[in-house]
């Protein structure tokens, strides 16, 4: 396991964000095993527990993902493709998000590890609601442990072929894919609108003034020590 030492859970929360940019390093099998473990934690509808991983280290299937990955990025941004040095003159905020994602695109391959969530096809009457709680639980254990993760699925363009290659069965469909390692880049803070701009009270558009008094990073000095 790794020797990152223990955080609370919001400090969990207020620093994940997305981390793209993943060192090769193998994971120990314990780490993966506690990634599954608490994604399995989450709650699912009607308790019916259908979602399945696939844990895919195995280097020739992850250079297939990576092959799908640069495809689908070329395609997804082609003049960035084609010039990344245009990325530069972009917002910062921007250029560093699509910076990330053009690393992960040409890097999957290198990556350790990447988790394939599935679920069974109509089983649930809202797809991905019994799934997704079950990738935030995964994306902040790796946040806990020490790990880089993001949702990546540029890959699925490709999902065919994907399905195929993994042997998924006919009455499952893939919702999403996580790579997951050791981070090259830090965690958060994570920039955020402020509650007050997203939530309202009791009707949509009704001022909230408790989050209107709030200054905007909410209660990220609490759980993350700003100031101290």
């Amino acid at each position: 396991m790794s020797d990152t030492p223990p955080i609370s859970l919001f400090e969990a929360i207020y620093s994940t964000r997305a981390l793209r940019r993943l060192k090769p390093d193998p994971l120990p099998e314990d780490v993966l095993f506690q990634l599954l473990d608490a994604a399995i934690r989450a709650p699912s509808g009607q308790n019916a527990q259908d979602w399945r991983f696939i844990v895919v280290t195995d280097r020739d299937v992850m250079a297939k993902l990576g092959e799908w990955a640069n495809e689908s990025w070329s395609r997804y941004q082609p003049d960035l493709a084609e010039h990344p040095e245009k990325m530069d003159a972009l917002p910062k905020t921007q250029r560093l998000s699509l910076r990330s994602v053009e690393y992960l695109a040409l890097h999957l391959h290198e990556a350790p590890a990447v988790v394939v969530f599935c679920g069974r096809k109509g089983r649930h009457s809202s797809p991905g609601g019994s799934t997704f709680p079950a990738v935030q639980n995964l994306l902040l254990a790796a946040r806990a442990l020490g790990l880089g993760a993001s949702i990546f699925n540029l890959p699925l363009t490709h999902a065919p072929e994907l399905i195929e290659t993994l042997g998924i069965p006919d009455d499952n469909q893939v919702y999403c894919l996580v790579p997951v390692g050791y981070p090259l880049d830090k965690p958060g803070p994570v920039k955020r609108k402020p509650v007050s701009k997203v939530a309202f009270r009791n009707r949509w558009g009704e001022t909230w003034e408790h989050a209107n008094e709030q200054p905007e990073t909410g209660m990220e000095e609490k759980w993350l020590g700003k100031g101290e």
